[in-house]
């Protein structure tokens, strides 16, 4: 920090910007009089010649911050986030009695992308109508005749008859549709210096309101640098993020199928399954804790409780096996596979000699600015499993 002030020092000495100056020669301005001293004069403009003559070195000081706030527009341009981010000098003003010139420049992020909001779909009942055979009481009348007298005699029984019915299925209907909207995000940020020419004081003051959902600050220093012949970064803008904001978006991934691929590929000739999603998931930082998490991968041991849970969801996990059974012949039983998970040890099953290997399947964590940098990845670690069977020669 002392170096940085040290430079801006040298530099502005050598332009001359260090020297103290009356606030107005009097002999100039006798000859060729304003109509009013002004207190305070815009930078960006084009200046009055009466000015000039009055006022002494504004034409060098004007020329010269001039030049810096066209170099500092520049490269805020560098450092612009969004597809319709913006930037511009607000104010260059010279106070001519305290000899101190003030820049406000602003730095807006603007960001516009289209988001797909999902169809929203659930589960209803529905009424529907079948027919049925519906049994109902029936009689039928039998002629009986005995010495010449006949009688019609009943026989009762069960008769049945076609019937409509109403029942209710659940039917996943779609309650609003799926549809494309706009969304916009923005931020602006002000950056007020201000340099006392006859001090070499400075002061700068970065302010960034809060525009978007989410804190983002932003370090002042970046822009005092630019104005000291440095191009800041975007990283160097961007000091701390304590949660996503619209402005970046999270570029996270799931390792779960590169593992699979990989752990079935380094086995070539081997028969392997690989641990299901919901157990990995199951099995995850988030759940189980990342230090337990970590020390089972790091190669530490299991607890009790830990080694009862995954022997419960084991029971859940043989139904997804069938297809390792069917082409081993080998059933494996929780008890099995647990000794082989925490022992590190193998068993001769048949043809095949069987072992366990425990890997990681992380969730892995980023978020990037939309159409920018990204800040480096966090890896939530999952436990995986992979059962191995080796034709044994």
């Amino acid at each position: 920090m002392k170096s940085q002030l040290i430079s801006a020092l040298t530099i502005f000495t050598i332009l001359g910007l260090s020297q103290p100056a009356k606030a107005y020669n009097l002999e100039a301005c006798a000859k060729d009089p304003m109509n009013a001293k002004p207190e305070t004069i815009n930078l960006l403009q084009p200046l009055d010649q009466k000015m000039v003559n009055c006022i002494p070195k504004l034409d060098s000081i004007a020329s010269q911050w001039q030049s810096k706030a066209n170099s500092i527009s520049s490269a805020i341009n560098v450092v612009k986030i969004g597809n319709q981010g913006e930037n511009n000098i607000e104010k260059l003003e010279y106070n001519v009695t305290g000899n101190t010139v003030t820049l406000i420049a602003k730095v807006q992020a603007k960001h516009t992308w289209k988001e797909t909001i999902p169809a929203v779909k659930t589960k209803v009942p529905v009424d529907k109508w079948r027919w049925v055979d519906v049994p109902y009481p029936d009689v039928r009348w039998h002629k009986k005749c005995k010495l010449g007298v006949c009688v019609k005699v009943p026989e009762y029984f069960t008769n049945h008859r076609k019937e409509k019915v109403p029942y209710t299925v659940m039917e996943i209907r779609t309650i609003t549709p799926e549809k494309v909207v706009s969304t916009t995000a923005s931020a602006t940020c002000k950056y007020d210096y201000t340099f006392n020419l006859s001090t070499l004081e400075q002061k700068p003051i970065f302010n960034c309101g809060q525009g978007w959902t989410g804190n983002v600050k932003l370090d002042a220093s970046a822009i005092t640098k630019i104005l000291n012949g440095e191009m800041p970064t975007l990283g160097s803008l961007i000091t701390s993020i304590n949660f996503t904001p619209p402005l970046f978006k999270d570029a996270n991934r799931d390792t779960y199928n590169d593992v699979k691929n990989e752990i079935i590929a380094s086995h070539a000739g081997s028969i392997v399954y690989f641990s299901s999603e919901s157990f990995v998931n199951w099995a995850s930082a988030e759940n189980q804790g990342a230090n337990v998490i970590a020390a089972i991968l790091s190669g530490g041991g299991y607890g009790a409780e830990l080694t009862r849970q995954i022997a419960e969801r084991l029971t859940t996990e043989l139904t997804f096996m069938s297809a390792f059974a069917s082409q081993t012949a080998i059933n494996l039983g929780v008890d099995q596979i647990i000794s082989m998970m925490t022992g590190n040890s193998a068993l001769n099953l048949g043809i095949y000699n069987v072992s366990v290997k425990v890997v990681n399947t992380p969730n892995v964590i980023q978020k990037c600015v939309v159409n920018g940098d990204c800040l480096p990845e966090i890896k939530s670690p999952r436990l995986g499993f992979a059962i191995i069977a080796k034709p044994i020669n």
